[in-house]
């Protein structure tokens, strides 16, 4: 999950487990088929396609622990109320860690495949869509699971391994139509920035392991690298990955943009077809040095995902604001939501955009300093936000459709023992919870990580449910460390006891069962993440009522056209509607034109219905005629594209071009 705060105009993330730097500029510089509500099969997407409304589960858990849950036993309730509240898809987030035993091992895991298939088969049987979220970095069974993020920018063996595991996955859901697509997220390919912080043997070492060095000899020269660094460079062997607050960095993040397309999302791509990935949206201060800003940059060259279906993105109300503890009306809010949308748009064509988190409130501690919507103007604030999503997107999702605790164990049900609690005896019954019998100890050591919460939390509830003899005497002894603290809980009937425990950078918990008590769940939990419609309990909140009558108003998407400049110029796209000039064979026409001092040759794109006939130059001056085939053609009106490969934003023009287009028509063929 994103988050905003403060600094003026710099901005802390955390994503639900990542914990990553993000900065927004207070002034910003001006810039699947799916099932329908009511219907039963596919929709197309796009002019009058259904609109994807989802929303992330993570059953009773949450995103870091609940592959490690009996999660199938309230999915098919939870679907089916889902789909009652408007929603027409569930995504699912699939960790890379857990699912495959290591990062250069890209097998996965027979029974957490298994649950897979039959969540999809639930999700079918409840008309959801599905959409999955791949190479999630966070498993709470796999010890130091984050590590596998800097891995897989530092072993050509872990990057072979995470192909392999993305390339499984696809053998699993390729045959499913209604799991519409999955998409990478930059925050599990973000460790990498944290190299700037490195000695600078470490920050040497890592510019060769990481591929820095050989990607600046392909794409620079070392004179113009020394120029950057501000020191003479005998060779790319002694170019160290800049320290991260000096302006070289901005290189560094021309490497990080580069590899996140053409090192992971393209071989993903050709391993898993309907791939997107969640594109860095925020821009990255460059520092001349401490307190002294650069220049701001933007990951705009990872934006436009080679042949994607869908560009997926964040966004909170938070983006471009002060930050300094504002509240914010609706108005400004959705203005702020147009604007991102529009710039990515300028970028991305009429790839549809699907906001994969839709972060409209958000209180995460720590994070007091976000603007914010009052809680009582999230219903205005949807409702303004309509048509802007209607017109500018083809989905969104709710990070969680279910408020959750950042839970630090493993598997609170006992579903699996594996990362649990040391001392657990494995037990052959599938009955559900722990028979902890008198005289029992189970103990664990939870790094404070593992509440995945910036610093960590001071103190952490620790929560036994579980039923017992129905004796009065106490059952269960807890100790923990650092001061060291002894508490009696009296697990009674099939109630909950709860104590709150200090927490260090390593707590010790133990349990020693003073009676026979069978746990049904063992949860240790810093914070409760607020931001679902539901409570944690599952009632519905006040809020619900207005996100289901958002939905009801986003039957289908209804993409706001492409059109031209004043001055002829297309962006990166144009469309139209045209009338077909009457019975059988026609073409698309249109003339090109080109500045003599554009620096490359643009490749225009046709399609036609969405389907990609034809693709041309932008030569200077040049007819073009495009002949429609058969299968590409509907009755009536033709909904035609044009889109370039490549944009030019001119010295002293703001815009982004494409190529100068006239005379766009359809005719009769020869």
């Amino acid at each position: 999950m994103k988050r905003t705060t403060l600094l003026l105009l710099v901005s802390v993330v955390l994503a639900v487990a990542l914990v990553a730097i993000r900065y927004w500029p207070a002034n910003p510089e001006p810039e699947v088929p799916v099932v329908a509500a009511g219907h039963s099969g596919p929709v197309p997407i796009g002019p009058g396609g259904a609109y994807l409304r989802g929303a992330h589960w993570f059953g009773d858990a949450w995103a870091v622990n609940f592959w490690n849950t009996r999660l199938l036993e309230q999915a098919a309730e939870d679907f089916a109320t889902l789909r009652a509240d408007g929603f027409n898809t569930v995504i699912l987030v699939i960790p890379w860690p857990g699912f495959s035993p290591a990062p250069d091992d890209g097998s996965l895991d027979p029974d957490r495949v298994r649950r897979l298939i039959a969540l999809l088969d639930l999700a079918e049987a409840a008309e959801l869509n599905v959409v999955l979220r791949l190479g999630y970095a966070w498993d709470s069974t796999v010890a130091m699971s984050g590590r596998w993020l800097m891995e897989l920018w530092l072993s050509e063996d872990a990057r072979r391994g995470w192909l392999e595991h993305i390339e499984r996955l696809w053998e699993v859901v390729k045959d499913r139509d209604h799991v519409r697509f999955a998409f990478l997220s930059w925050e599990d390919l973000w460790a990498i920035e944290g190299l700037g912080n490195g000695t600078a043997e470490e920050r040497l070492a890592k510019a060769s392991r990481s591929g820095y060095q050989a990607w600046l000899a392909e794409y620079s020269t070392l004179e113009a690298v020394s120029a950057r660094y501000g020191r003479r460079f005998v060779s790319f062997d002694d170019v160290p990955v800049p320290r991260r607050m000096e302006p070289a960095f901005g290189l560094f993040f021309d490497f990080i943009d580069d590899a996140w397309i053409n090192r992971f999302f393209k071989p993903a791509q050709a391993v898993f077809p309907r791939m997107s990935m969640e594109i860095r949206i925020d821009s990255d201060p460059v520092w001349n040095s401490p307190g002294d800003l650069a220049y701001w940059h933007s990951h705009e060259l990872a934006w436009d995902l080679p042949g994607a279906e869908w560009t997926t993105v964040y966004w909170a109300p938070a983006m471009g604001g002060q930050n300094q503890g504002e509240t914010l009306t609706p108005e400004q809010a959705v203005d702020r939501l147009a604007y991102l949308m529009n710039r990515l748009r300028s970028v991305t064509g009429d790839r549809p955009i699907f906001i994969d988190q839709f972060l409209v409130e958000d209180f995460t501690p720590g994070f007091e300093m976000n603007g914010r919507l009052e809680r009582d103007a999230v219903p205005e604030f949807l409702e303004r936000a309509q048509p802007v999503l209607e017109s500018l997107t083809g989905g969104y999702a709710l990070w969680t459709w279910q408020d959750y605790a950042h839970n630090a164990v493993a598997s609170p049900d006992f579903s699996t023992l594996r990362g649990n609690w040391e001392g657990a005896k494995v037990d052959d019954d599938d009955a559900s919870g722990y028979p902890f019998l008198a005289g029992e100890r189970l103990q664990r050591g939870f790094g404070i990580h593992e509440f995945h919460a910036p610093g960590g939390p001071e103190t952490a509830t620790l929560c036994l449910t579980g039923t017992v003899d129905g004796d009065t005497a106490p059952d269960v002894l807890v100790v923990s460390n650092e001061p060291q603290q002894r508490i009696e809980l009296d697990v009674t009937g099939a109630g909950e006891a709860c104590v709150d425990l200090d927490v260090q950078p390593l707590t010790t918990v133990a349990l020693e069962a003073m009676s026979d008590v069978d746990l049904l769940d063992v949860s240790f939990s810093g914070f409760i993440q607020p931001t679902g419609i539901y409570t944690i309990d599952g009632e519905p909140k006040p809020v619900a009522a207005a996100w289901k009558a958002l939905n009801l108003d986003l039957p289908v998407a209804r993409p706001e056209p492409f059109e031209l400049f004043t001055d002829g110029w297309m962006g990166k796209t144009l469309t139209h509607e045209l009338r077909a000039p009457g019975d059988g064979a026609f073409t698309v026409n249109f003339i090109t034109r080109r500045p003599p001092d554009w620096p490359f040759e643009p490749r225009i794109g046709v399609r036609i219905n969405g389907s990609e006939i034809s693709t041309v130059a932008c030569s200077d001056d040049t007819q073009h005629s495009v002949e429609v085939p058969a299968a590409a053609r509907n009755e009536g009106k033709q909904a035609v594209a044009l889109t370039v490969d490549r944009t030019h934003r001119p010295p002293g023009d703001e815009r982004r071009l494409g190529c100068m287009v006239e005379a766009l028509e359809l005719d009769r063929a020869d």
